[in-house]
């Protein structure tokens, strides 16, 4: 059994909603595909059992033994990435866009494109079964390619312990990233929130689901903020037999776990909120 939980973008209560299914349940290899911005590891205690290095990408290197001291390459370099320095070029890594220009251009080539590795990703164990992350460098790329990694670990994860659930947490949107994380998953969670954005979000994450998966669900988050746009968004679910399976009220409990580094149903277990997020949890493992 395989569960995604997306939105069409950042900030919709989607990894809240992901931590708290972990928490209810046992056994479970969860994934944070949220590469640029993991927020499992933050809310769950974990012990890192095993880092591994992912290549993400090539970066521009200048050999100095090498370099004249020209400047071409700083002075067609269109991102601003080369500066000369005491009469060699350097190259600002967070700037460089690995164009291979400038290695084109060095009259010496002293320029060349090397594999470089700052990117990494950690399996840990944690109270609920074993999480499965990544920290995508800033500036690097191939995040969708991160995730799929990612995905392969956890499924070997699930044969090595005899886990029968693996929770993904989605990134935010809906570009590759995302493709990578619904990509051949038996249900997808969408959570959604009552506002114009918000219904344009469930349609655009709705739209690109459907292509991948066969089995989706809706969670509304804070409901109770907007009874019009919720009542919008229930229709708009309604007209393509998207099950809702809670509508949860605003409550500050929810942020208030969160900065004690713990779920909805761990800081306030009799709460709405939990009670709703339990009987959602229900329904979404239903008919597995």
């Amino acid at each position: 059994m395989k569960i995604a939980v997306i939105s069409g973008k950042g900030g919709s209560g989607k990894s809240s909603v992901t931590a708290a299914f972990a928490a209810l349940s046992s056994g479970v290899v969860a994934v944070d595909c949220d590469v640029d911005a993991s927020n499992l590891p933050l809310i769950f205690p974990h012990e890192v059992l095993e880092t591994e290095n992912f290549l993400s990408g090539l970066s521009a290197k200048v050999y100095p033994e090498l370099c004249i001291g020209c400047g071409r390459c700083a002075g067609s370099c269109a991102y601003g990435a080369i500066d000369l320095v005491e009469g060699k070029a350097q190259v600002n890594g967070f700037l460089c866009e690995t164009c291979g220009l400038c290695r084109h251009l060095c009259p010496v080539q002293a320029v060349g494109l090397e594999a470089e590795s700052y990117s990494r990703i950690f399996r840990s164990r944690f109270g609920k079964g074993v999480l499965v992350h990544g920290e995508l460098h800033p500036g690097d790329d191939n995040s969708g390619k991160m995730i799929a990694r990612l995905r392969e670990i956890a499924d070997r994860l699930m044969t090595e312990t005899g886990s029968s659930l693996q929770l993904l947490d989605g990134p935010p949107g809906i570009g590759c990233p995302v493709l990578s994380t619904v990509t051949g998953v038996d249900r997808v969670v969408i959570v959604c929130e009552p506002t114009v954005s918000g219904l344009s979000d469930l349609e655009r994450a709705w739209k690109v689901a459907s292509a991948f998966c066969t089995s989706m669900m809706v969670l509304v988050n804070k409901a109770d903020l907007d009874r019009v746009h919720a009542g919008k968004i229930l229709d708009f679910c309604a007209a393509r037999e998207l099950p809702i399976i809670g509508q949860l009220p605003f409550d500050r409990r929810m942020v208030e776990a969160q900065v004690h580094c713990r779920t909805i149903i761990e800081e306030a277990p009799e709460s709405p909120c939990a009670r709703i997020l339990a009987s959602a949890w229900e329904k979404v493992c239903a008919k597995f």
